[in-house]
């Protein structure tokens, strides 16, 4: 029994302490420095392996990774190419929201894993990253604007709207998906993680138009 024991311990431990397991292998936070544009998709591989999600149209193409960072949790990282060259490169953190797991292996004897980050606003963040991958997963992009209006009911965070902004290369498209959720924005204090995926100083202050920001 105490062989047991000290391995359900062991498992619960490693499950808490290894959050950038699985799929995502930890990557050095150097590596995306040395991302330029004008890099082949060859040399991005390279770096990077291949893509979790990819999305294009005509001459462009955009890949999407989720790494671990060293020290810094969760990274998405969205590389756009044009004519298989890069000319883009786009990086934001990405949160967990998985519970703190607690398994009992013993009378008194509980072992608890390291507590996550979770959001307090917002869609709850494992609902949202289904959605999320839902949306991504759709290969062309009349798809996944008519996925988002179904959702657009749903209540979001600045980062969770950001996120699903950052999806798309250009301020037009990423100014769409705000007009769809921004009336429901749940924390629009934290409103400057939205203006800081647009490129245009015109587009962020109509994104603080949509959501009622004063200058």
């Amino acid at each position: 029994m105490d062989i047991i024991r000290r391995t359900i311990i062991w498992l619960v431990l490693a499950i808490g302490l290894t959050s950038c397991s699985g799929l995502f292998y930890d990557l050095k936070s150097d590596v995306l420095q040395n991302i330029q544009k004008g890099m082949s998709k060859q040399e991005v591989s390279k770096l990077l392996g291949e893509p979790q999600y990819r999305r294009f149209d005509r001459d462009f193409d955009e890949w999407e990774y989720s790494k671990c960072i060293s020290g810094n949790g969760y990274t998405t990282i969205i590389v756009s190419f044009e004519d298989g060259k890069v000319v883009g490169m786009d990086s934001f953190a990405t949160y967990d929201n998985r519970p703190v797991q607690s398994v009992t292996v013993a009378p008194n004897e509980v072992v608890v894993s390291p507590p996550h980050t979770i959001y307090t606003k917002g869609m709850p963040e494992v609902e949202f990253q289904g959605f999320y991958d839902k949306v991504k997963s759709r290969p062309f992009k009349d798809d996944q604007f008519e996925l988002m209006e179904i959702g657009a009911n749903n209540r979001l965070s600045c980062n969770q709207c950001a996120r699903l902004m950052s999806i798309y290369p250009f301020d037009d498209d990423k100014m769409r998906v705000l007009k769809l959720f921004a009336p429901r924005i749940a924390d629009r204090e934290n409103y400057e993680e939205i203006l800081n995926v647009l490129d245009s100083l015109f587009k962020r202050d109509d994104a603080k138009k949509l959501l009622r920001i004063k200058n």
